[in-house]
């Protein structure tokens, strides 16, 4: 279903995203890019969107700790519920080349609303080890939640490329009791799947992460106009300067190029996925995902519920934090509800 969420006065509002077989009126955008650009462009983005204001420490925010996952070094933050509310514990996963600096303003809003937060920095990314999980994402961090909160279901939201492993954990069973995908697929296309085999190749991993490293990553100007494609608005200069800081840490493009080569586990199974009470959160103006990779999901995913935020880009989260909030702890609380 749809969901259309009244504006409060002088913010930005929903609009509803049309339905499966409608036909979309789209504002013109500038051309998308496709094949090994599209990968290529998007770890740009990644890249920029994975910092934070603070420079890289053993414990970068007040609330940073590091747990090894899988024999793996990992970043991660807490927010505990405010009021010791009890409401879902909440697990927050960022896309290609972000961190736990991409939920700055939501996790804090979930966690005054009652919900138990959790934000990390995948392998390769944030301030976490440059190297991938031995396992796929989901496989690894399935026992954690299980340590985290012994015997309750998790509310999980994933942006962009986190929303595939947050799919591979909801096919867990009594893993989850909803998830939110937000800009993004969880669903490969048999298209991705082909052109990510080409990553699994170590030399064209190399001639990439230099590309990046010598064009993109000593170069604050182009940063910031890759950040204000994403964000459809110009970047302050501090969010310039915080998105560069885990950027400093050698090896982090190339890392990230073997975690896309070897991390991914199989397309998951719209079917099933389907079962689990979902939201999707979409930008209006993205121009980092094809209007059609939205509608695939929503063929796959009949089920789900829907909400377009207006003026928004590929990261909503962040330029959009009450919208993106209200709607996201809407769809807790309705599973909470359910549960009880």
């Amino acid at each position: 279903m749809d969901l259309t969420i009244p504006a409060t006065k002088g913010a930005d509002h929903y609009v509803p995203f049309p339905k499966r077989n409608a036909a979309m009126t789209l504002r013109p955008h500038p051309a998308r890019c496709n094949g090994a650009m599209t990968l290529l462009r998007s770890l740009l983005l990644g890249l920029c969107l994975a910092g934070s204001a603070q420079a890289a420490a053993s414990e970068p925010f007040a609330n940073s700790r590091f747990e090894t996952i899988d024999g793996v070094r990992v970043h991660l933050r807490q927010w505990p519920a405010a009021g010791g509310g009890s409401g879902c514990p909440v697990l927050l996963v960022h896309g290609l080349g972000g961190s736990t600096f991409s939920f700055r303003e939501l996790a804090p809003a979930l966690a005054a609303a009652g919900h138990p937060v959790w934000a990390l920095d995948l392998p390769a990314y944030g301030y976490s080890d440059r190297v991938p999980f031995p396992r796929t994402a989901g496989l690894a961090l399935g026992p954690w939640l299980q340590a985290q909160a012994p015997g309750r279901p998790w509310c999980l939201l994933g942006h962009s490329m986190g929303t595939r492993v947050v799919a591979e954990l909801a096919l867990q069973p009594g893993r989850v009791r909803s998830v939110v995908y937000v800009a993004g697929n969880p669903i490969l296309s048999p298209r991705e799947l082909r052109s990510r085999e080409r990553y699994r190749s170590p030399r064209f991993r190399r001639f990439i992460a230099g590309l990046v490293e010598s064009r993109y990553l000593d170069n604050p100007e182009r940063i910031a106009g890759l950040i204000e494609r994403a964000y459809n608005r110009e970047p302050r200069p501090e969010e310039v300067a915080g998105y560069l800081a885990p950027l400093q840490t050698p090896g982090t493009a190339l890392a990230i190029l073997t975690g896309y080569s070897a991390q991914w586990p199989p397309a998951a199974d719209a079917a099933r996925l389907d079962r689990v009470p979902t939201l999707v959160v979409w930008g209006e103006d993205d121009r980092w995902v094809k209007p059609e990779v939205a509608q695939r999901l929503r063929g796959d995913l009949p089920s789900a519920r829907w909400v377009t935020i207006a003026g928004a880009g590929h990261a909503p989260m962040e330029t959009h934090p009450a919208q993106t909030a209200e709607a996201v702890l809407e769809q807790f609380k309705r599973q909470d509800l359910a549960a009880r």
